[in-house]
């Protein structure tokens, strides 16, 4: 788009709100409300029956995507492109790929969920309980921290 019509995306980018695009904001919700409007909030009471899938989703989401990213990360940035990056680059690189590795997008979550006929009110549970460790573990590190900003 930014090729034929220029004039577009640099309006759009006008539309931030603490470096927050609004339209896409807006197109994830578009997304995200139908689906939202199919769970059966009462089930959620019985996800504590089957508890397997939630310790599978958090055993991956913080086991198995960090270390795997951690492991593919370091391969290209320090190995591979390690002729093009410098080390301080490649290390905070590694950082941002275990990060991006750890916290799936919530809107892809519920659009796998629908595309394989998932279970909603579950799939609802398990992307609110990855989203309570994700705050938990930022709000932690920013007492840690001191960090006055978080």
């Amino acid at each position: 788009m930014k090729k034929n019509f220029p004039s577009i995306p640099e309006w759009l980018g006008k539309f931030e709100f603490y470096n927050v695009s609004i339209p896409t904001t807006i197109l994830l919700w578009i997304m995200i409300y139908p689906m939202m409007l199919k769970i059966d909030f009462k089930s959620i009471k019985d996800i504590g029956k089957n508890p397997k899938g939630l310790f599978i989703t958090w055993f991956v989401n913080w086991i198995i995507k960090p270390l795997s990213m951690y492991l593919i990360s370091s391969l290209f940035f320090f190995i591979i492109y390690k002729g093009f990056i410098n080390k301080e680059l490649a290390s905070e690189y590694l950082a941002g790929a275990v990060l991006l590795g750890a916290a799936p997008c919530t809107a892809m979550v519920f659009v796998w969920s629908k595309l394989t006929r998932g279970d909603s009110a579950y799939t609802l549970v398990q992307v609110a309980s990855n989203d309570l460790i994700i705050f938990h573990g930022i709000f932690r590190k920013a007492a840690i921290f001191n960090c006055s900003s978080l």
